[in-house]
Order: structure tokens, then C-alpha cells, then sequence
């Protein structure tokens, strides 16, 4: 299984913050699920991407997580150059 390593940067205002609580409270108020989701969708798409490089001749990817299962065919096609590309 993959691990993934997803940093999530929000901003704080220290004159806000008077206490653990203040700071907890802070950073509940920013929409950090959503950061986090996003973050992860993006790595997983990178993810997906490396694997349609490595297999080269092969159009059949497969990427498995805890959570996920993806399995499908990469579509060859000629980019602008004239030269083969995944999509």
C-alpha cells in the first residue's frame, strides 16, 4: 500500500490565539477537509500518471489503495508533435 505524506498550509493570526483552545477553534474554522481532499486526489492523480509512464507498451493500469480501486485502459493518442501520448 502507498503511503502518502499530505501538507496542508492555513493561515493563523496570533493575536486570535490565546490559548489551545483559540487554536483549535482556528483551525476547525478553515476548511481543511476539503484542503486535505484535494491534496490527495492530486497525488493520487500524479500517482496514476508515473504508472501510465513506467508501463509504457502496456494500457492497462491498475492502482490500489485502502480506500480505492482504480483498473482501466490508457487511451493512446498523437499529441500536436505527431508523437504517442496517454490520456
Amino acid at each position: 500500500m502507498t503511503k502518502r505524506k499530505i501538507n496542508v498550509e492555513i493561515e493563523l493570526c496570533d493575536s486570535d490565539i490565546n490559548s489551545i483552545e483559540d487554536l483549535e477553534r482556528e483551525i476547525l474554522a478553515q476548511d481543511v477537509i476539503e484542503k486535505i481532499a484535494e491534496k490527495y486526489l492530486y497525488s493520487l492523480q500524479q500517482e496514476i500518471a508515473r504508472e501510465t509512464v513506467k508501463t509504457r507498451g502496456s494500457k492497462r493500469i491498475h492502482i490500489k489503495t485502502t480506500n480505492f480501486e482504480f483498473n482501466f485502459k490508457a487511451r493512446r493518442a498523437l499529441d500536436k508533435n505527431g508523437k504517442k501520448s496517454s490520456s
